[in-house]
């Protein structure tokens, strides 16, 4: 028995022993029924139940973890519900095998199986992705791996399916996307190119990829109304806010435009991409790691990312303080803290080291909220984060790396 197979042998064994066909049921099939009958998984064919009992079931959880293990593009490239189908589907073999006769030749059958369904299934896509800039036009523009067209400039260009036959049918997707946009106030349109996935893992790895282009954009023009760009389909509200409220027999009412970018006129979109060239440089050489799923500097690029995304959440937030325990989440990930304890120690020391604000003054300027003020202050961390990385790949030296990574993380 090949060690390498063990576990998966094991587990084959498992499953071979607890698989079983039975009747359709007379009830439907419920989270009840499966509890009563002691069964883990059911999958409904035409002739009846394919069932896993209970014992069996820890096992198909972790051979699906096996999975993963060995193949590290399966589990970037393709979304766990449907790699638990596939195995279901494999092991449906299973059914009245004896455990005993399960070998390596089950397990090697199992990894070139995955092997084959995953390379069956990827394929190199664009996927585009709707989303909310500003109103006003601008010429296209590339953030890494990401395009952006303004709207009235996409069926003309060369997003749009121009070709004969069955370009037909894909324009009709295309114009369907694009009436959607405008009854939404959507503008800008963004195409991502997406290697090594499967088409659902493709578009949710693109529409991360648009959220950290994003922030991008709201660090280098925090002013200028970024906080709600979004995806579509982002969570990001409306594009106007009303309040009404009454005190002593009396009614106040407000109303606030909440639109994106609305200071963002016109010229003004390329000139921010010019000023902030190097930002949106390092920004998109991270973006594209993180879309290809190659990085150079792991640990930083995979901080960043996940810090990008907490702060593009933390300023789509409308409470104050929902939105500050959001933005300290990212600059407790960038820190790549591993746990909650000394939290606040942390945040005191960046605001020492960026702002020279102390525990007894850290509310100081009185005018700034602490939302806001957070927000400021993360915005600036991960602007110089992301020129730090770029400048340590620049480098290439291993002292030059590890100085850096100690400069992202709390002190000792």
């Amino acid at each position: 028995m090949p060690e390498s197979l063990a576990r998966e042998i094991g587990l084959l064994r498992t499953l071979a022993a607890h698989l079983e066909r039975r009747q359709l049921p007379f009830e439907r099939l419920s989270q009840e029924l499966l509890r009563r009958e002691g069964l883990g998984r059911v999958r409904q064919k035409a002739d009846g139940i394919i069932c896993i009992r209970m014992p069996g079931h820890l096992a198909f959880t972790e051979l699906t973890d096996c999975v993963l293990d060995r193949l590290p593009a399966v589990e970037r490239g393709a979304v766990y519900a449907d790699i638990q189908t596939e195995l279901f589907n494999f092991v449906e073999d299973y059914i009245g095998r004896e455990p005993s006769i399960v070998g390596s030749k089950d397990a090697e059958a199992l990894v070139a199986h995955f092997e084959k369904w995953f390379a069956d299934k990827t394929l190199s896509r664009r996927v585009f992705v709707p989303c909310v800039i500003s109103r006003t036009p601008a010429p296209r523009f590339e953030i890494g791996p990401v395009v952006f067209e303004f709207i009235d400039r996409v069926t003309t260009s060369d997003f749009y399916p121009h070709g004969v036959g069955e370009a037909a049918l894909d324009r009709r997707g295309f114009d369907d996307l694009v009436r959607w946009m405008r009854e939404r106030d959507a503008d800008w349109l963004a195409r991502v190119s997406v290697d090594g996935c499967e088409q659902k893992r493709a578009e949710e790895i693109a529409e991360l990829a648009v959220d950290l282009v994003i922030v991008a954009l709201q660090l280098a023009a925090p002013y200028l109304d970024t906080r709600t760009m979004a995806r579509l389909d982002a969570r990001r509200g409306t594009s106007q806010k009303r309040t009404l409220s009454e005190a002593d027999g009396y009614h106040s009412a407000g109303w606030t435009r909440k639109e994106p970018g609305m200071p963002i006129g016109a010229g003004m979109l390329p000139d921010i991409l010019q000023k902030a060239t190097p930002l949106f440089t390092a920004v998109g050489n991270v973006v594209r790691s993180f879309a290809s799923g190659s990085f150079r500097l792991p640990v930083l690029e995979r901080a960043w990312c996940d810090s990008a995304y907490w702060l593009n959440q933390a300023l789509a937030e409308s409470i104050d303080t929902i939105a500050t325990a959001k933005l300290e989440t990212a600059l407790e990930v960038l820190l790549r803290a591993e746990s909650s304890r000394g939290s606040e120690q942390r945040i005191l020391e960046i605001l020492s080291a960026f702002f020279d604000l102390g525990p007894s003054n850290r509310s100081h300027p009185p005018a700034v909220q602490a939302a806001a003020f957070a927000g400021i202050m993360g915005r600036e961390r991960l602007a110089r984060a992301a020129a730090m990385r770029e400048h340590a790949y620049a480098q290439g030296s291993t002292p030059r790396l590890r100085q850096v990574s100690m400069t992202l993380r709390p002190a000792a």
